[in-house]
């Protein structure tokens, strides 16, 4: 069986050098022929969100760097391993920075599997999907999602069987033995993953005072011209009417830039309330918004209470695809030391497109009924309401028709860019 390991752990993480030999025995073990990719010595960048590997160079992230041997590598096997230590949940952003570019591995277009919205396949076969998760100690509400999310993941990549292990502290050499062995095994048995439980929401913090100021941070690439920044900046203009002091922060453009990054947290310190807005990207948070958490919650707390909530859109029409996403922020939230304050989630966040919400018709009268909802409890430091959730679950179009009228408009950006004929196209078919 031909395997690829996709390791996403930092330099000097012993037990993840530990969970990586013990896999990599059992592999040659079974004689498996098996390339390993350490992400942390790879050129990747971060994916821009601009869909050209739809819609301009079909099958192929336009950026030439080592995402496209990933990705060819990824279609080529029958088993891809994902190593990752679990984040606050979910994966690393090392691991996600190198998942986030499998977009370029399926198609533009909608299908509907289990009663919900995915995109097409791009290839016949895809390979089997083995996780492998450690923490320190137990936690029950990170394994939940952590397994949600791979289960998500084998969904939208087609994966033939799947599995999820888990490896906790440091357990002895034949128990970790052991667990690789038995995790081999099920995906040798072709078995995949039921659908797992989300744990529910931690409760939402309440303050006697209301926030004197706030800050949005958008976790979009598209930065001004994002849904992200539409849904933000909505609401900032609903805190400021309510005498919230506001200002905005572009994390792509931060990131890079250690002197802006440093500003960036320095005002963090001086923050009453954090909004974080992000798209979805495969299943979960972006990956540079993932490294910003990581960082974020590396870093000591102000000892005053700091409130944290979210605003997530996606391309899906249903909202509730961004339900693993809000557990990996809820769960930021209590691993940093912040007071979780809620989250919304919007399905189809391309009818908004980055439009002012303020400006638009009629469609976008629910959310900016929800989005006024939010900013009034939040000005009054209460959490988000459910009452603003509910606004947005109302479908403003049809599923059905939001998936046809998407497809025909992957068709009309293909012929614009003179592709229209190659959509299909595989160019990291195995040969």
């Amino acid at each position: 069986m031909n395997t690829v390991i996709l390791d996403g752990s930092a330099a000097g993480d012993h037990r993840g050098e530990r969970v990586r030999q013990a896999i990599l025995d059992q592999l040659a073990a079974h004689h498996h022929d098996t390339r390993i990719i350490t992400l942390r010595e790879h050129k990747i960048g971060n994916c821009a969100g601009d869909f050209f590997c739809w819609v301009r160079n079909p099958g192929q992230c336009i950026v030439a760097d080592d995402n496209r041997a990933i990705a060819a590598a990824m279609m080529a096997a029958d088993l891809v391993v994902y190593l990752t230590p679990i984040t606050f949940g979910g994966y690393s952003s090392l691991l996600k920075q190198a998942v986030d570019h499998q977009i370029q591995n399926i198609a533009p277009f909608f299908v509907t599997l289990n009663h919900e919205t995915h995109h097409e396949r791009r290839y016949e076969r895809y390979p089997s999907l083995l996780a492998i998760g450690w923490q320190a100690e137990t936690n029950s509400r990170r394994e939940a999602i952590f397994r949600h999310l791979v289960w998500r993941n084998s969904l939208n990549f087609y994966a033939p069987a799947t599995h999820c292990a888990i490896v906790t502290g440091d357990p002895a050499e034949a128990e970790l033995t052991a667990q690789m062995a038995a995790a081999l095994a099920t995906i040798a048995r072709i078995e995949t993953m039921s659908a797992p439980d989300l744990p529910a929401l931690p409760v939402s913090v309440a303050f006697d005072s209301p926030p004197r100021n706030v800050l949005l941070l958008v976790g979009s690439p598209r930065m001004r011209n994002s849904t992200s920044h539409s849904l933000g900046e909505y609401l900032m203009q609903q805190l400021a009417t309510r005498g919230v002091a506001t200002n905005t922060a572009f994390l792509y453009t931060t990131l890079g830039q250690p002197a802006k990054l440093q500003a960036l947290f320095d005002q963090l310190d001086n923050t009453n309330l954090i909004v974080l807005a992000f798209p979805l990207y495969i299943d979960t948070l972006p990956a540079p918004v993932i490294r910003f958490l990581e960082l974020l919650a590396a870093r000591p707390r102000p000892a005053r209470p700091q409130r944290f909530a979210v605003i997530g859109n996606c391309g899906f029409p249903e909202a509730h695809q961004l339900a693993n996403a809000l557990a990996i922020c809820a769960e930021f939230a209590q691993t940093a030391g912040f007071a979780w304050q809620g989250g919304l989630a919007l399905g189809g966040g391309e009818l908004v497109h980055g439009d002012p919400l303020a400006g638009m018709d009629g469609r976008a009268m629910p959310i900016r009924a929800a989005l006024a909802l939010a900013a009034e409890a939040l000005a009054q430091g209460q959490p988000i309401p459910t009452a603003a959730q509910d606004r947005l679950n109302r479908n403003f179009v049809p599923a059905w028709l939001y998936r046809l009228v998407g497809s025909a408009g992957w068709h009309l950006q293909a012929m614009r860019w003179g592709v229209h004929s190659e959509l299909y196209r595989q160019p990291y078919r195995a040969k």
